[in-house]
């Protein structure tokens, strides 16, 4: 990370501020992951990589078996504080986050430049626990010494044109000015100079005041979210590769650089950054993986080229030994002359007879009948390791097929996966429910269980109360605090009522549902009678309505959740997929809830796709569909 794009997430961390440290894992040499807890929020983790980065994430790591001794101490000596500031200190790569506890107040420094660590140090400013004990020319990390920051370089956004102009009295490039000696760094030095309309390569003793003027009020422009802390105005974006796939930077402000680069948009810089360290955790782990593939598939081919070389000497050795023995027998009375001629000086002798190139090695001290059997014994001493080496190619063969069958090998566990943060659940999910054109919270019974309690517990006076005259109706009430709602809100209510009717299930296309305010609902019964469970008593005036019948069931956009609701064009509006339903078809409850699942799956993108399944399961569709059989009028995808 850049000190820009550290300056972009601290002031995105500042939501922090009050979260409570419950835990610290160390997952790497480099990396700690606090685990916190904020009021209203719940469960954050933070992540900080030495020398690389530092954001909150939503990827969920395996927690190391064995804790280390520094998340040891961080758990010993942070747990229970909660962070009372996160700084950068002099638009540098550092970041100081104070936790305050009970007993004692302690900061953790992370330092996200090259050679980078993480140091907790007390009030005092001294270091009590470094994750790595490291001496400097100008510093050193130990427990008990005064903790000096590297050196740092001034801060660009606080600097006047005054100072800006006495740092460029020297003898080098406007960029190379404001890349290394403002601490820019190269991408956003040149976004300065693009923007002031100034040669990047031109030599900065030669800025003229107008020059230095437009430098600096491109820094206060370009840099405009960070002086003022306002996220809002942060873009947050991942610039992917042109006419690729590939991940090119993480950023969040928009650069010339990029302009025609594709970019992925993300609604802070946190979730920015998080995706792009994540497809590099895992591309990191892919090509490890294919390393050790590689490396594994040319440890048993270099095997196998050793082996068949070999093999190829044995075949030479054992045919020569062959052949020397048939040869001594094809010229036996030759070979013996010569040897009488030779006399008997040495006991082993080399000869070659003339127009041959054959070379004998013979024994004098035995028959030319025992030197061709030495020979033939040779030959078969090569075949019995021509034979061995033979059997050992064909396993090595054997064992670079099931390394080719098994794959590349990647270590799952090992690559960050997405969390599925489970929202908190409202009263009236629990029941059916939607949310009118005209905003109104509608619920509906699904049993007679249910009819009961939402009206005996959530139903006011003021309230308006549906049913149908068909049995096994559900209660529907719409939570309208004794506000008027619209002709449209009325229709969209009974149509919900009727279709979770029994209508539904006995094939009716169109049903009847009457209206009346919840202090005309009672279940108190004439005297003498009495009335089962999920029934009421209703007194006094009704409203009827004729209401076609007709669900959809959805993701609704705006809160990313499933949602059934009447099939009416408002309502349809505020889905992003969506089924339609009407009452019929031959298809039983389970299959069409499969169906329905493999519709929202197999149009989800990438990561989407996830997440829909948690958000679409086969459950919570069934607990959606209507009483009955019912088929698909139309899918929709927005």
């Amino acid at each position: 990370m850049s000190t820009v794009d550290i300056a972009a997430i601290v002031t995105e961390l500042q939501e922090l501020l009050g979260a409570r440290v419950v835990k610290a894992y160390q997952q790497g040499k480099e990396e700690i992951r606090l685990k916190l807890h904020q009021k209203d929020k719940g469960g954050i983790d933070l992540i900080i990589e030495a020398g690389r980065r530092i954001h909150i994430t939503k990827y969920k790591r395996p927690s190391p078996r064995i804790p280390s001794n520094f998340s040891m101490y961080l758990r010993k000596h942070l747990g229970g504080g909660r962070i009372a500031q996160i700084q950068q200190l002099d638009f540098d790569r550092i970041v100081k986050i104070t936790i305050e506890r009970w007993d004692k107040k302690l900061s953790l420094v992370a330092e996200l430049l090259p050679r980078g660590n993480i140091v907790v140090i007390d009030e005092n400013g001294e270091i009590v626990q470094p994750l790595r004990r490291k001496t400097f020319a100008s510093r050193k990390i130990k427990v008990g010494e005064k903790y000096e920051r590297p050196p740092s370089r001034g801060n660009p956004l606080e600097m006047n044109e005054q100072e800006l102009a006495g740092l460029c009295k020297q003898d080098k490039s406007v960029v190379r000015i404001l890349a290394s000696e403002l601490g820019l760094g190269r991408l956003y030095a040149e976004e300065v100079c693009e923007n002031a309309g100034i040669e990047k390569e031109k030599n900065a003793d030669e800025l003229r005041s107008d020059d230095l003027r437009a430098i600096h009020a491109a820094i206060r422009a370009i840099f405009e979210p960070i002086l003022k802390n306002d996220k809002s105005k942060l873009k947050a974006h991942v610039v992917m590769e042109k006419e690729g796939k590939e991940k090119v930077d993480v950023l969040p402000l928009e650069l010339c650089i990029y302009e025609t680069n594709d970019k992925v948009f993300f609604p802070s810089f946190n979730d920015a950054a998080d995706d792009f360290f994540t497809a590099q955790i895992a591309e990191e782990v892919e090509e490890r993986a294919i390393t050790e593939y590689e490396k594994e598939i040319g440890k048993y081919e270099r095997i196998l080229n050793e082996q068949l070389e070999a093999l190829r000497n044995f075949k030479i050795k054992e045919e020569e030994s062959i052949n020397k023995g048939e040869f001594i027998y094809a010229r036996y009375t030759e070979i013996e002359n010569t040897l009488q001629e030779m006399g008997k000086t040495k006991k082993v002798v080399t000869l070659t007879l003339p127009d041959t190139d054959v070379q004998l090695e013979l024994d004098t001290s035995v028959s030319l009948h025992k030197n061709a059997g030495a020979y033939y014994e040779k030959a078969k001493i090569f075949r019995k390791k021509r034979e061995g080496v033979e059997r050992a190619i064909e396993g090595t063969k054997k064992k670079i097929k099931a390394e080719k069958e098994k794959g590349i090998s990647i270590e799952k566990d090992m690559i960050p996966e997405r969390k599925t943060v489970k929202k908190k659940e409202e009263w009236y999910e629990k029941f059916r429910w939607f949310e009118t054109s005209d905003g109104f919270l509608v619920v509906g019974g699904k049993d007679a269980t249910s009819n009961e309690i939402l009206v005996k517990k959530y139903m006011d006076a003021d309230d308006l109360f549906f049913h149908t005259q068909a049995e096994g109706a559900p209660a529907v009430i719409a939570k309208t605090g004794g506000k008027e709602v619209s002709d449209d809100g009325l229709k969209e209510i009974a149509q919900f009522a009727a279709s979770y009717s029994n209508l539904w299930k006995y094939g009716f296309y169109e049903g009847e549902c009457y209206c009346v305010t919840g202090e005309q609902v009672s279940k108190t019964p004439p005297s003498g009678e009495y009335i089962k469970k999920g029934s009421f008593v209703v007194r006094g005036k009704r409203k009827y309505f004729k209401a076609a019948l007709g669900l959809c069931i959805g993701i609704e956009k705006a809160e990313n959740r499933l949602v059934a609701c009447p099939s009416s064009d408002s309502q349809r509006n505020k889905l992003d997929n969506f089924v339609e339903l009407e009452p019929g078809g031959d298809v039983g409850k389970n299959e069409l809830s499969k169906e329905i699942v493999k519709f929202f799956v197999d149009r989800a993108k990438g990561e989407e796709r996830e997440e829909i399944k948690q958000i679409a399961t086969q459950d919570k569709i069934l607990s959606f569909l209507p009483p009955g059989k019912s088929r698909i009028k139309g899918v929709y995808r927005k």
